[in-house]
């Protein structure tokens, strides 16, 4: 079946997808296209007029929840059952809502102070077991987010279940994600190129999640993975 991915030149929301593709062995060009544009293509109404779209066979698929479940299902990273794949979705959701947190705290285009770094690595709330403390609601920083999410996780070296899956590759997108100087577009700021403003931080915050850790690791240590970084070439943002 063929599949046409089209979105800016760019890692953004299209990254998770293609990661999937690297993992799974499809070859760029042969087993699905990769398009980038620096202008809207035809045929994105599926994502009303928008990108990310991804065509698969004559099906238009909108929405990044949606286009990251298709490809991962083509690839065979939806889990082994139907509840495992609720496991992944719902995982991708925690780190939808961890982004959307951090986003309260320092706006999309806005490089972090340090105030706000400080604020969104150390403080906050830190009920990370049992029921959820809506006292602390509006203080669920990194903290009360990793600790939850860690919990959620599976024991078997993976996100959910034993074998790599889509919520692997969000952990790696969330958490690991970067951008190296030969990568990033000329005068891109160095904090636009790291998970949540300083993969320093992050670093150090992973220490005390081995789960994280551990499926953090299977996407980073994947051949076709390794080969989809090394290759991927400049990138907008």
């Amino acid at each position: 079946m063929s599949i046409t991915l089209k979105y800016w030149n760019g890692r953004g929301l299209m990254e998770v997808p293609r990661a999937c593709m690297a993992i799974a062995g499809k070859e760029k060009g042969t087993d699905y296209v990769d398009g980038r544009f620096s202008a809207p293509p035809d045929n994105i109404e599926a994502n009303l007029g928008r990108m990310p779209c991804a065509q698969v066979g004559d099906a238009h698929i909108g929405q990044s929840v949606a286009i990251n479940f298709t490809i991962a299902s083509e690839c065979g990273m939806m889990g082994s059952s139907t509840t495992e794949a609720g496991q992944i979705l719902a995982i991708q959701e925690h780190l939808k809502e961890m982004g959307t947190a951090f986003r309260g705290l320092c706006p999309y285009g806005t490089e972090p102070s340090t105030e706000v770094l400080d604020k969104w690595f150390d403080s906050g709330s830190t009920d990370v077991s049992g029921p959820a403390d809506r006292a602390g609601y509006a203080t669920r920083y990194l903290t009360w987010w990793m600790g939850r999410i860690e919990a959620s996780l599976g024991n078997d070296g993976f996100a959910v279940g034993s074998k790599m899956s889509l919520a692997d590759v969000l952990m790696y997108n969330t958490f690991a994600e970067f951008l190296s100087k030969e990568q990033a577009a000329p005068d891109f700021p160095a904090w636009k190129a790291e998970a949540f403003g300083s993969k320093a931080r992050v670093d150090t915050k992973l220490k005390n999640y081995p789960k994280i850790q551990a499926s953090i690791a299977a996407v980073a240590a994947n051949s076709g993975f390794q080969n989809h970084l090394a290759t991927r070439g400049v990138q907008g943002f």
